[in-house]
């Protein structure tokens, strides 16, 4: 990781926690990396379903 990157991950760790939506993270807290470069990962394209209701 370089430095840039780095000091990008944590403005928006800092700017998430004064109530930036993770949505509009430049970078990706999970993957470590700038969110465009992982946007197409199965962690960020198949969310969890565990909290939707189920059928009756």
């Amino acid at each position: 990781m370089n430095k840039k990157l780095a000091a990008a991950i944590q403005r928006d760790n800092e700017l998430e926690d004064a109530g930036l939506h993770g949505d509009d993270r430049k970078t990706c807290w999970s993957h470590q990396s700038w969110s465009e470069d992982c946007q197409d990962q199965p962690f960020h394209t198949q969310p969890s379903v565990s909290h939707y209701p189920r059928p009756a």
